[in-house]
């Protein structure tokens, strides 16, 4: 998994460039996350060419690759065969804070980091695992920055009933956390997530 997210992220495209700053994602924070596109696929991962690769790292480096399509036809995620859902970006969970952010999807989660939000992302509205509410129960307040949908909902649901006690719904008006902060600015989201 290094090795592959090592090379698809030195072989990033113009392309791949522009749809990620156009979603808000800055040069800093594609470094930092280590985001690329697969151009020359290794052995196996012929089926992701041309997708955006969004790697899970850890302090021991990556521990898988998912992959986004940048165009709109065809599935838009697609994970590698036989992985397990993961918490993306679980470095987060180390910082020692009081409060932590959760998203539905991998990109949410880094423009929640773009504007200091601590944050993890689920690879999906339904991909909770029961035992992950070990690692939140430590918190004082878990935002989830909800999506403004059914999906949404769904999510919240999932995560309510074990994080009963500090689970804080934030909603998303009309989008998500990418929607949101494009149409209102670092300062707004982070103005939504501290008033919860």
């Amino acid at each position: 998994m290094e090795k592959a997210s090592r090379r698809y992220h030195e072989g990033i495209t113009p392309e791949g460039v522009e749809y990620l700053t156009g979603r808000g994602i800055s040069p800093e924070m594609i470094e930092r996350f280590r985001l690329g596109v697969v151009c020359d696929p290794l052995p196996g991962h012929e089926k992701y060419q041309g997708m955006l690769c969004i790697p899970y790292l850890t302090k021991y480096g990556a521990v898988t690759l998912r992959f986004r399509r940048l165009g709109e036809s065809g599935e838009k995620y697609l994970t590698m065969p036989g992985d397990i859902p993961r918490i993306f970006n679980s470095q987060a969970l180390e910082r020692g804070t009081r409060g932590i952010c959760v998203t539905e999807g991998e990109l949410d989660c880094i423009i929640a980091e773009t504007c200091d939000l601590p944050c993890i992302g689920l690879p999906g509205a339904t991909s909770w695992q029961p035992v992950w509410a070990y690692l939140l129960e430590q918190y004082d307040q878990v935002m989830l920055l909800q999506d403004d949908d059914e999906a949404g909902e769904k999510m919240a649901t999932a995560l309510g009933k074990p994080l009963r006690s500090n689970l804080r719904p934030v909603v998303m008006n009309g989008g998500d956390v990418n929607s949101f902060f494009q149409e209102n600015g670092r300062e707004a989201l982070r103005g939504k997530v501290i008033a919860a």
